[in-house]
């Protein structure tokens, strides 16, 4: 994406450096709430000056940011100043102490002339809801909470997923009594209260230490204006959202949550991983997009977890500044021992403006997290130094290059093939199709393009043995003897979307063998519940129509509501 013909030129002299950054400097005079400097405050405007007077020799950023500030327009001069402020304060530490110093005591508007932050409207919902089949255990739910996220404890299911206003929810479900615990509202969100819109990135996660207390992590998009600027990123919070931690009050029980502060509230995104020692790692981008992505780490024995470690970092880009190349990641447990990442470049901009065709996402990546040492490796197996930049990522971790390709990888997942070979699965994006694929490391190289595992000559009929090509997803449950059972969801000849169980003899030609759910004008997204190591014992399912939403979980061949 090139923006360069959308902003000013960037090529100031020194002097036009200094007479803008003398112009802020009025700026944030006129912006006092006394009609005189005081000298802490003409100090502190001097420091800053001096810092990004300094560092303006060698970075461009600087002069770009400062460049899109409207003559005349003091929301412009005020809001490009907190742009820079926050870049000065997450590039260069050295302005921290200062910052705050300044600071202290002070809200937003009073640091910032701005105007009241505007992350709305909310949606109102229809006065009466399409009516969605019986047998789910949510209320209805708002913007995309997909299937919740799930850990198998024992003979229990437990669920978190982001309920009503983005808050966290928590249920149980037991595999033998078939008794639900819950739904239970677990804690409070920032991200979606008042007139701010639904938004789907606080979505909970949920893991159990080693001593039976549960955690979970969610609300996290970037944080709040009054949360301060971010000592991490070089991007200010414009989304809302602060993340948040809560442990169960006691161990094995759901019913009631207590916050820990040891996790930034500027934090993106949630993904977590137990592993067999009982450490827990919760992988989060700890900003909004032009963010590091870090791992926490809880170790077994312990409530609360270390300091982050910087896996990835963001770089503005030498020749055209205004953008910046960043990373999405996802992890995935694969051993006892070892995590695999997969993630894909993305090139973001500080306009916030999104390029509509790729959304900035680009290439394919790979590595892995060896966590008896916390070393990182490629699929060469050669140990990575963190962290990783866009460069260094090309060099060493580039699993499939698409720049010169038609299709884009809009979102990755890490997958370990039947013979143990690294592979990555993205979704490729054309204007003609969208469908995963996958990258695999064999014989020393990368090969894109292939289909999905278990999807060549695959083949599906329903009762009538009318053939079914619209195959959302299918995933084996069990094998008894010489039978497969899969579940699976696709959308049928008349476009009804349909959730149903399917059988075969060879796990390739399946026939269906009975249909759950189907619904006309409708969504459904599936996903699989299993044990640690592959069982599968149940299914949860989020069906979508119109403004109506429920979650259900599925098991033992039916559905199973809240009593």
């Amino acid at each position: 994406m090139q923006l360069s013909a959308s902003f000013k030129a960037i090529k100031l002299s020194k002097k036009t450096i200094i007479l803008n950054l003398a112009l802020t400097a009025s700026i944030l005079t006129t912006a006092c709430s006394s009609n005189s400097v005081t000298t802490s405050e003409q100090s502190f405007m001097n420091e800053r000056a001096e810092l990004i007077e300094k560092y303006s020799a060698t970075d461009k950023v600087f002069a770009t940011l400062q460049n899109q500030v409207e003559p005349n327009n003091l929301e412009s001069s005020e809001y490009w100043r907190w742009r820079i402020d926050q870049y000065l304060y997450g590039a260069y530490p050295e302005y921290q102490a200062i910052y705050n110093k300044y600071t202290q005591g002070k809200t937003f508007h009073q640091i910032y002339t701005l105007p009241p932050e505007d992350l709305g409207p909310k949606k109102a919902l229809p006065s009466s809801l399409p009516s969605l089949p019986e047998g789910y255990f949510t209320d209805n739910l708002q913007g995309n909470p997909h299937t919740g996220w799930h850990d198998v404890i024992g003979d229990k299911v437990f669920i978190t997923y982001q309920g009503h206003l983005t808050d966290p929810y928590i249920a149980s479900y037991d595999l033998n009594t078939h008794q639900w615990d819950g739904p239970y509202k677990a804690a409070e969100s920032t991200l979606s209260k008042g007139d701010r819109k639904i938004d789907s990135h606080g979505r909970p996660i949920i893991e159990q230490d080693s001593k039976g207390y549960f955690h979970i992590i969610y609300g996290g998009h970037g944080g709040e204006r009054e949360d301060g600027l971010n000592p991490s990123a070089i991007d200010t919070p414009h989304a809302g959202g602060r993340m948040l931690h809560v442990m169960s009050e006691k161990p094995n029980d759901i019913s009631k949550f207590v916050y820990v502060n040891d996790i930034t509230p500027f934090a993106s995104y949630t993904a977590s991983e137990k592993m067999a020692n009982g450490d827990i790692y919760l992988f989060t981008r700890v900003g909004t997009h032009k963010s590091p992505w870090v791992y926490y780490k809880m170790e077994h024995g312990k409530q609360t977890f270390n300091k982050p470690v910087t896996i990835t970092v963001p770089t503005p880009q030498e020749h055209n500044p205004i953008n910046v190349d960043t990373f999405y990641i996802t992890p995935k447990k694969v051993s006892d021992t070892e995590i695999a990442i997969s993630s894909l470049w993305h090139e973001c901009n500080f306009l916030e403006v999104h390029n509509k065709t790729n959304y900035g996402r680009i290439n394919s990546y790979y590595m892995k997290l060896d966590t008896t040492t916390d070393t990182f490796y490629n699929a060469q197996n050669e140990k990575l130094a963190l962290p990783i930049t866009l460069a260094k990522a090309n060099k060493k971790t580039l699993a499939f290059d698409s720049t010169q390709r038609e299709e884009t990888p809009f979102s990755t997942t890490p997958i370990m093939l039947g013979d143990n070979t690294p592979a990555v699965a993205y979704q490729a994006r054309t204007k003609q199709y969208r469908e995963w694929r996958i990258t695999s490391f064999k014989n020393g190289q990368w090969t894109h393009s292939q289909p999905m595992p278990g999807t060549v000559n695959r083949t599906l009929v329903d009762s009538k043995n009318n053939t079914i090509t619209n195959i959302l997803k299918l995933e084996v449950l069990s094998k008894e003897q010489d039978q497969y059972t899969a579940a699976v969801t696709y959308k049928d000849a008349k476009g009804l979307s349909t959730f149903a169980t399917a059988i075969s003899t060879d796990a390739q030609n399946w026939r269906i063998d009975k249909t759950h759910l189907s619904l006309a004008k409708s969504r459904i997204e599936m996903n699989v519940v299993k044990k640690e190591h592959g069982t599968a014992v149940a299914v949860l399912l989020n069906v979508k129509k119109g403004s109506a939403q429920r979650i259900y979980l599925w098991s033992g061949g039916k559905f199973r509501p809240v009593s």
